[in-house]
């Protein structure tokens, strides 16, 4: 009984041993972690303390060992007892990247451009925001953001997301940044005006007329009232549309500014109504806004540009007494010519120009240049080739951007044989143009059935590592090529765009593999089949076009891969095709 008594005993006691063993791994864990945890904690008040209390914070953080310790989740919560430090904040979140070559997480990032923000600090943080606005979605932004400034009223949020839209819009991203003016009207957030302003300026800028309308619809619903800035910018994509009435009608309805004048002033040049130009020009000054040298200078210009020698001595003795020009001309011609270059008056700035050059008057290079380069901008081809022609005779140095103006015109304005010369002599002489511009002066050329000016300018664009930037050059000049069955004009063509990484299309390089198979070339083939695979530009027709080849060189083992590998991809071809394919295996 005794013996019987003690075994049921054991029983309980041995089971009770056993489950206290399985459990000792899952305490062991347990108590692993909650160590970790401590010393974690340890850390981040021991970092926080430092940063805190030491003027010479940095040495003594070195002999923490960070770089193997710091983790995103640390860092946030060191930010987050440092916050009210801001300067210190933005020091250590410095440091740690430059020092310790650690990568702060998006949250981080968010957390301190609201403590910048929120000190007045908005300057230091402007990289910060281009770094994470380049690497993260503009939604992912936004929320991240509204969560780094949770707990805070909303001025920190709307600052946050303001300086969101200002950065996106002078990147020219208005896409995105209508992305997050979307999401802040969607939080009940007010954007600023500047905000807005900056918005509409990149919509301009990029001639989009129709979301401009929509986001100064949605600032005044939300509560902004458009500015003399906004107004002056809605003008701008009036006057770019053609809606120049539009434009009038803002003024006659009181709503004006110096930049709306300038507009209509401008037109009413160009167009030669001296009569209507002069009486804004008036009106402008009843309103007590300051006609400036830019207003003045459309007037001569347009007077120039028609020749109408009473109004350009009229606007010349104006100028005179507003002491915008001197009255001696020639005492600064450099600087009143490279002025009303950059505002692109072409016809005034050249009236005076050849008034200095017919005087003999040495004027500087960089009037050469900026004579060149507005010209060019502006389109007035004849011209612009005559100064460098005059410019090339002398021995002028000039910036490389006013050659850069130049050829792109060249590019656009496919006139004449002597453009396409002198578009190729400038490059030869190193200058480059825009490489998408020369990418479609070529395609022209190749529309045209120019095949040798295309082929001269495409050797040259690679010669010089221009890289194109569409297909259609490259694919039209490679499909002229197999026509005329050109096949090692094929071949050499294909080596350097394989050297400088361009591609063609699937349908252009199948045409080349029909060429080179025909012609018995097949180690350049299977070479080519081999590129279009590493790029990922292959489809049945590939496949099929390599698969009887082979079969017909009786390489059916090769054949028998490339079929496996058309299979694996998914790329059978239709059954009459796949059934005349495998034939060739018998």
């Amino acid at each position: 009984m005794h013996f019987h008594s003690s075994h049921r005993f054991i029983r309980p006691f041995s089971t009770l041993s056993t489950t206290a063993a399985r459990r000792t791994p899952h305490s062991s864990s347990s108590s692993s972690k909650w160590r970790t945890q401590i010393r974690q904690s340890q850390l981040v008040s021991q970092v926080s303390s430092i940063l805190l209390q030491r003027h010479n914070w940095s040495q003594f953080l070195r002999t923490l060992n960070l770089s193997f310790k710091l983790t995103p989740t640390l860092f946030l919560q060191i930010l987050n007892k440092t916050q009210h430090h801001p300067q210190i904040s933005l020091s250590f979140f410095n440091w740690v990247k430059t020092h310790l070559g650690f990568k702060p997480d998006l949250k981080s990032q968010c957390l301190v451009i609201r403590i910048s923000l929120g000190s007045d600090l908005s300057l230091p943080v402007e990289p910060i925001l281009n770094s994470i606005i380049q690497s993260h979605p503009a939604p992912v932004v936004a929320d991240s953001i509204i969560q780094a400034c949770q707990g805070k009223n909303f001025q920190f949020s709307a600052l946050s997301l303001d300086l969101v839209i200002k950065s996106y819009s002078k990147k020219g991203l208005f896409m995105e940044g209508l992305e997050v003016f979307r999401i802040m009207r969607n939080h009940e957030f007010t954007p600023s005006i500047t905000a807005c302003n900056e918005l509409l300026d990149a919509l301009q800028r990029y001639n989009k007329v129709k979301l401009a309308w929509c986001v100064l619809g949605a600032m005044i619903r939300v509560g902004v009232d458009p500015d003399q800035f906004s107004w002056s910018l809605v003008a701008q994509i009036l006057c770019k549309n053609g809606k120049f009435e539009e434009v009038v009608r803002l003024l006659e309805k009181g709503i004006y500014s110096s930049e709306i004048y300038d507009l209509v002033i401008d037109f009413y040049s160009k167009s030669g109504d001296f009569g209507a130009a002069f009486d804004r020009l008036d009106e402008m000054c009843s309103r007590k806004l300051v006609p400036s040298f830019c207003t003045y200078s459309s007037v001569l210009d347009g007077a120039c540009k028609h020749n109408d020698k009473k109004v350009i001595e009229r606007m010349i003795g104006m100028m005179i007494e507003k002491k915008l020009l001197p009255r001696h001309q020639f005492s600064e011609i450099d600087l009143i010519i490279q002025k009303l270059c950059d505002l692109r008056k072409t016809h005034a700035a050249e009236m005076l120009f050849k008034k200095a050059c017919g005087e003999s008057i040495r004027l500087q290079d960089d009037t050469f240049g900026s004579m060149l380069k507005a010209l060019s901008q502006v389109g007035r081809i004849d011209e612009a080739i005559k100064t460098y022609r005059m410019i090339s005779k002398r021995g002028i140095m000039v910036n490389e951007s006013c050659y850069y103006a130049l050829l792109n015109l060249l590019c656009r304005e496919d006139q004449s044989d002597d453009g396409y010369e002198l578009l190729v002599e400038i490059m030869k002489n190193g200058h480059n143009p825009c490489a998408s511009q020369l990418s479609n002066y070529i395609t022209s050329q190749c529309r045209k059935r120019n095949w040798t000016k295309a082929e001269e300018l495409l050797e040259l664009m690679l010669e010089k590592g221009l890289l194109p930037d569409s297909f259609a050059c490259c694919c039209l000049l490679m499909e002229h090529y197999c026509f005329h069955r050109q096949i090692d004009k094929v071949v050499a063509l294909h080596d350097k765009l394989e050297k400088v990484k361009t591609s063609l299309d699937v349908t252009t390089y199948n045409m080349i593999l029909e060429g080179l198979w025909r012609e018995k070339k097949s180690e350049e083939a299977v070479r080519v089949f081999d590129y279009m695979r590493g790029l990922s530009l292959v489809n049945s027709g590939s496949f099929t076009i390599m698969i009887r080849e082979l079969c017909h060189m009786k390489e059916l083992r090769k054949a028998m891969r490339i079929h496996d590998e058309m299979l694996n991809m998914g790329l059978k071809p239709d059954k009459g095709t796949y059934k005349r394919l495998i034939s060739g295996f018998k």
